[in-house]
């Protein structure tokens, strides 16, 4: 979901398109983060982070469709050897799936390439259970795919299923039924649910949810006129729909935790791997330094541990969900992991002093290993850094971007080469260098990367 889709119910476009009661209700009886941030806004990479708590430059995981190193400690290894139930549900997107033979050892990589491995193996989106699934031991997921209207998934055998109905729906009746089978054998668990929509493609809609929305929206400035009708407005519109339901699903599990007595022992969190610009920028999809991409909603509840109506402008990245949930349960995690653990704050209100985080966009394909001077370059590569008022952006072919996040929340005035702003951006600079030095991070070009692919990459 975007940024204004979070708790106060805006949305990316800007305005009161939607209304989304359960996470306003979620963020009343919780702590919302108002500077959660998907710093590398691309659907695996954020993944391999969240997994981690580690740089995609000591994991590997830079781009969607590849293997995950099986080699480092994982977020579910953590709960499973504490003996949680650990199950995951939904889109997986850290497996290669039908691209495992499209880029291995090529900088180019199609979908032609991918075709006699695809028609060779039909399961390839299937994770057998194993390593591969990074300490999840239960299993109801999908490499990747869009037919929310009837969504495969897999379990423990290379036999496709389909769900019943709409794919969130789906996903949430699951998460209720091994809830409560977990609540009645008496065992704690640890589920993650991950949905594919709010995702391309628009037209595959919940029923009775594209009314809910309005036919004419409200933008933000940064988005053209140009881009306030026609296919954006539809994709926009089919954004908030999707929306909407997450919302009420979102309801759904947390009336489920309350009723059967399990919310008072259960940490609920709720966020997204990405936004979407939505025309914000005169852009579409991800992959960009933008706000709208990289802003993403971050609640948390525990009642009784977690302050209700509680807000932190705390920097918070993917790294930070494995430090900071595993000291929350009172376990101790692997060491030398990225991330930083915000667990005092969430449950004592003691701010963690954060002065900026590290952004970046590694190839210039979401699929494939490509620099910014190839064809099918649409995304070209950056390094960045966010702090709590600017948003500085270097790019690899050699621009740089500077937006005051206070004085300008729609980055609508790049301040980069404003004289009196070039102490900010020399410190900045600065900053970013060492940024990039603490990940080991050369800001190679995207193709570059290629002989990473299934190999160990640990620093």
């Amino acid at each position: 979901m975007s940024r204004r889709a979070r708790a106060s119910g805006r949305a990316a476009g800007g305005g009161n398109n939607i209304t989304t009661p359960n996470l306003d209700r979620l963020a009343r009886e919780g702590m919302r983060f108002t500077n959660a941030l998907s710093t590398t806004p691309v659907c695996t990479p954020y993944r391999g982070m969240l997994m981690t708590g580690r740089y995609p430059t000591h994991t590997g995981i830079m781009l969607n469709f590849l293997e995950a190193n099986t080699s480092q400690t994982n977020i579910a290894d953590v709960f499973s050897a504490a003996g949680y139930r650990t199950a995951f549900m939904g889109k997986w997107h850290l497996s290669a799936g039908g691209f495992k033979m499209a880029w291995v050892g090529q900088e180019e990589g199609s979908w032609e390439h991918a075709q006699p491995f695809m028609e060779a193996n039909p399961d390839y989106d299937y994770v057998p259970p194993g390593p591969a699934r990074l300490g999840f031991e239960d299993w109801a997921a999908y490499n990747f795919h869009v037919d929310f209207l009837a969504a495969p998934y897999y379990k423990d055998e290379p036999e496709k299923l389909i769900m019943d109905g709409y794919e969130s729906d789906a996903l949430t009746d699951m998460a209720i039924d091994y809830m409560e089978e977990a609540r009645r054998a008496d065992e704690p668990f640890f589920v993650m649910v991950a949905p594919h929509p709010p995702h391309p493609p628009w037209d595959r809609l919940p029923d009775g949810y594209l009314e809910q929305v309005p036919e004419t929206l409200e933008w933000d400035d940064n988005v053209p006129e140009e881009m306030k009708t026609g296919q954006n407005l539809d994709e926009a519109r089919a954004y908030y729909a999707m929306s909407k339901n997450a919302d009420d699903n979102m309801g759904r599990l947390l009336d489920y935790l309350d009723e059967s007595g399990l919310a008072d022992d259960t940490i609920v969190v709720f966020t997204s791997d990405h936004c979407e610009m939505l025309g914000s920028h005169a852009r579409r999809n991800k992959m960009v330094p933008y706000d709208e991409a990289v802003q993403v909603p971050l609640l948390i509840r525990w009642p009784g541990r977690v302050a209700p109506g509680s807000t932190t402008e705390t920097l918070q990245t993917p790294l930070d969900h494995m430090p900071s949930l595993i000291a929350m349960a009172g376990l101790d995690g692997p060491a030398g992991l990225d991330g930083v653990d915000l667990s005092d704050e969430i449950l004592d209100g003691q701010a963690v002093e954060r002065g900026a985080v590290l952004m970046s966009n590694y190839t210039a394909h979401w699929d494939y290993y490509k620099t910014a001077s190839q064809p099918g370059a649409t995304w070209p590569e950056w390094r960045g850094v966010k702090t709590n008022q600017y948003t500085y952006a270097r790019w690899i072919t050699g621009e740089t971007e500077l937006y005051d996040d206070l004085a300008d929340p729609e980055q609508m005035q790049n301040l980069s080469d404003d004289p009196v702003h070039a102490e900010v951006v020399e410190e900045l600079e600065e900053t970013l260098q060492t940024l990039l030095a603490a990940a080991h991070d050369e800001f190679l070009p995207g193709n570059a990367y290629v002989e990473w692919v299934d190999r160990g990459r640990d620093h």
